[in-house]
């Protein structure tokens, strides 16, 4: 089927509005026309419609003081999405961008896409640039980050009984044609052309399952190769889109119906239905909710901290808690000066009884040893620090993986290999503690969700901290682990937050002055922002950031990135905006 087929206009007419909107979000309007083509047999059910109809009626936007919304947060006003002519009477093309965004990075949905419209595509027709899929789908990336959706696709992913280990991009694991594929083959089941359909593949058929049963209301069925059912959701009907999940990576499609020698229920223990059994340490995925993350996203590897490790795992974290509080308070070791930070005394969410706090209050499943983790914080700064390195050292004695054990003690070829279950048990504790430093001056969208690939991603980088730091003496050993988060600088800060919820980070365009980041979906910038900020001691204070999906927009322009003040070193082919604004002291430079 050609995209420009014979029910094409000559004319088309955009009201200057939306024409505006779409040069704001730098979205070419052929481009939006060649998705609605590529998603017409995409039949969206009414209980899809009513979700899409939610996210879109709720996306979270936060206006500054300046005058005529010229200075917003999320999804501005006049955001593009907002716009009925964008999305009047057909918007599967969008849904279909948004879960793109929603689970992959942009750049891989955009050469989904890509090849999507080079498969329909006549030799007449002209298909958008890679560039141009990307920017559309940047422009409404995020519209389902506060809906159930990525819940939904963590839910199939648990499901997957086999682990993926070290996959550093998901090209790596499948092509985006195979993805292509298998959605053009889903799209002949919603249109009717098939009755059903079976995909064959690893864990990224749990983005397909969310899709088919939060979109399209489809009957779905879950099996291993071997016949064993995880999961139903139609038992007395059959199934019109059947998921098997199998070892090998890639994914496959068939119309004829699974047929296993024999089918069984799969029967989970209450423990493998809270800590999941298998490794994903995938860099797609879906989101996790706070209260579920830790069993969730490290399975196995936590229950072991939570269960036989409880006693050294809550007293390691009270005893870093402690110590933060006599740096913050100039009341450390003199050997932690370069640690010792005046700027965090007034984040006591950062630090002692604050710091364990932060960490249940985000963490709820932690909240069962609070009680553990405030013992320490009685004791003097040299008492916590012994009690840390003791802990420690009883936490890596259990796990003596190849992360955490010291290389004399390492048998050969061990070099960096976890344990068996999967992740480095000192290695999560100090993931943890991390991540309570990170969101001890954080506050974060309602319903807006960690993705798991975000959190995988901090833990990664806790791993690279770890061997760096191994061999040396522990009070080296804490600067290194710690200090980046401790001490961090704005620009980290936003960094962090970003991965957390957009599951990775941006590698450029990332000055030191910088106050307001947007990326893959997610937005987060210093509430400062919002309101009149002059000169003053608070400036010294560790700023508030606020986390939300979308954007930062100045009227229908939308930015990614904002800076109090010019750029050093910018690329003057490649300028910043600069923006001026009565409640800011400083001039807004915009990219």
């Amino acid at each position: 089927m050609p995209i420009v087929a014979e029910d094409f206009p000559e004319s088309i007419t955009i009201p200057s509005a939306t024409l505006r909107k779409f040069t704001g979000a730098r979205v070419d309007p052929y481009t939006r026309y060649v998705a609605y083509v590529l998603f017409r047999d995409l039949n969206i059910s009414v209980h899809g419609q009513r979700n899409i109809n939610n996210a879109l009626s709720n996306l979270p936007v936060y206006q500054s003081t300046a005058p005529d919304n010229r200075l917003s947060f999320g999804w501005g006003l006049t955001s593009v999405i907002r716009d009925k002519a964008v999305h009047e009477g057909s918007y599967e093309h969008l849904a279909m961008m948004i879960a793109l965004g929603e689970s992959f990075r942009e750049s891989y949905g955009a050469k989904v896409l890509t090849e999507l419209a080079s498969a329909a595509a006549s030799p007449e027709d002209v298909t958008p640039h890679f560039s141009q899929w990307k920017a559309a789908i940047h422009a409404c990336n995020g519209g389902f980050a506060t809906t159930d959706f990525g819940l939904l696709v963590e839910e199939y992913l648990r499901i997957d009984p086999y682990p993926i280990r070290n996959v550093q991009s998901v090209e790596s694991l499948l092509p985006p044609k195979l993805v292509a594929d298998a959605l053009q083959a889903l799209m002949r089941v919603t249109a009717g052309h098939e009755r059903a359909v079976t995909l064959t593949g690893s864990a990224v058929i749990s983005w397909f399952g969310a899709v088919a049963e939060w979109l399209c209301g489809l009957r779905i069925a879950v099996y291993q190769a071997n016949g064993v059912q995880l999961h139903i959701t139609h038992p007395e009907q059959d199934a019109q889109l059947t998921l098997v999940y199998v070892q090998e990576p890639g994914i496959q499609f068939s119309f004829k119906p699974f047929a296993p020698h024999e089918v069984t229920v799969a029967k989970l223990t209450l423990v493998d239905q809270t800590y999941s059994s298998a490794v994903h340490a995938t860099p797609f995925g879906g989101r996790v909710a706070w209260q579920s993350l830790l069993p969730r996203v490290f399975g196995k590897s936590f229950h072991y901290l939570d269960h036989e490790e409880s006693k050294a795992f809550g007293l390691m974290i009270g005893s870093a808690a402690r110590m933060f509080e006599g740096l913050a308070l100039g009341k450390g070791d003199e050997e932690h000066n370069a640690l010792v930070s005046t700027q965090n005394r007034s984040n006591t969410a950062s630090y002692g009884a604050g710091l364990v706090e932060t960490i249940t209050n985000w963490l709820p499943e932690l909240r069962r040893f609070q009680g553990r983790m405030e013992r320490p914080l009685k004791m003097s700064y040299q008492d916590a620090a012994a009690s840390y390195v003791e802990h420690l050292g009883q936490i890596r004695k259990a796990c003596h993986c190849g992360i955490c054990t010291s290389r004399e003690e390492l048998e050969k070829d061990q070099e960096g290999i976890p344990p068996p279950h999967g992740y480095c048990l000192a290695v999560l504790v100090e993931t943890i503690i991390s991540l309570g430093l990170c969101l001890s001056r954080m506050t974060v969208s309602a319903q807006l969700y960690p993705a798991r690939s975000g959190i995988l991603s901090f833990y990664v980088s806790q791993v690279s901290k770890r061997l760096e730091a191994r061999g040396l003496h522990w009070n080296e050993h804490f600067k290194i682990v710690y200090g980046n988060e401790w001490n961090a600088l704005d620009a980290r800060r936003l960094l962090n937050a970003v991965q957390i919820f957009a599951g990775s980070r941006p590698d450029r365009d990332v000055p030191d002055n910088l106050v307001g980041l947007s990326h893959e979906g997610t937005c987060a910038y210093f509430v400062a922002l919002e309101k009149s900020s002059k000169p003053g001691p608070e400036q010294q204070q560790v700023q508030l950031i606020r986390v939300v999906s979308g954007a930062m927009n100045v009227h229908e322009k939308v930015f990614d990135r904002a800076c109090l003040g010019p750029v050093e070193d910018a690329d003057p082919d490649d300028p910043w905006e600069e923006i001026s604004y009565e409640h800011l002291a400083t001039t807004l430079y915009c990219k």
